[in-house]
């Protein structure tokens, strides 16, 4: 198995792209909190006063923790591993059901029938029906929520950048391939012909990356829209 629970974060090396499937987002739970409290990490004291917290308050509070209080950062750590371990082991899953992890995270291929583990509990935050990844690009990663596009591996205030730009081109280029639309590659065609005769505004050359800043045509055709035409190509077989 390629996956293993020491891995935080990590993405499926097979699976690149998906469409028209049933892509699950299984959260951890108060994940640091739930955790302290199955495997008692600190005094029953201690963990009264983080539950009073409001959530802001009380991540602040577990940083100032493990970075203060000797082996506590290592021993949770080592509790986020085993319990990546459990939900894998008793779900059975093997690497075609994982598509990526994010250290509290599971995104699975289908839904999971153990989330409960004592205190520490994985809840459904999303389901996703199609997904890209883009290994060259940061594995930037493309999840298609009914009509919305959730973008992993930029930070808001660069997808605030993309919105009206390229995040649209992909959602709609992606709710096309998810339809089997027929007109996706006529589409296509045109868009690049007026990306790279630059007639388009401005913000579409904006690097799609977690910057975000810099206006870079070639970035953004080599990293997103050529590998998205050979994806667009293999999965409708033109």
């Amino acid at each position: 198995m390629l996956y293993s629970p020491e891995k935080s974060v990590w993405f499926n090396p097979n699976i690149e792209y998906l469409f028209n499937d049933e892509i699950v987002e299984y959260d951890m739970q108060s994940a640091s909190l739930n955790l302290i409290k199955e495997y008692s990490l600190l005094p029953s004291d201690k963990i009264k006063e983080l539950e009073r917290l409001d959530k802001n308050s009380r991540n602040v509070a577990v940083g100032k923790l493990q970075r203060d209080l000797r082996g506590f950062s290592s021993a949770l750590l080592e509790k986020f591993t085993e319990i990546r371990g459990r939900f894998v082991e008793e779900n059975k899953l093997n690497d075609d059901r994982i598509l990526s992890v994010k250290k509290d995270a599971f995104f699975t291929i289908g839904r999971c029938g153990i989330t409960s583990f004592g205190q520490v509990s994985f809840v459904v935050k999303n389901i996703f029906s199609s997904y890209i990844r883009f290994p060259s690009n940061s594995n930037i990663e493309l999840y298609l929520l009914s009509d919305e596009l959730i973008v992993k591996g930029i930070g808001e205030i660069g997808l605030a950048r993309h919105r009206l730009y390229l995040l649209e081109f992909l959602r709609k280029t992606m709710t096309m391939i998810e339809n089997r639309n027929s007109s996706v590659k006529r589409y296509l065609t045109s868009f690049v012909d007026e990306f790279k005769k630059t007639e388009l505004d401005d913000g579409y050359y904006i690097e799609f990356n977690n910057m975000s800043q810099g206006l870079d045509p070639t970035f953004n055709l080599l990293k997103v829209i050529i590998p998205l035409i050979q994806i667009t190509l293999e999965e409708l077989r033109m």
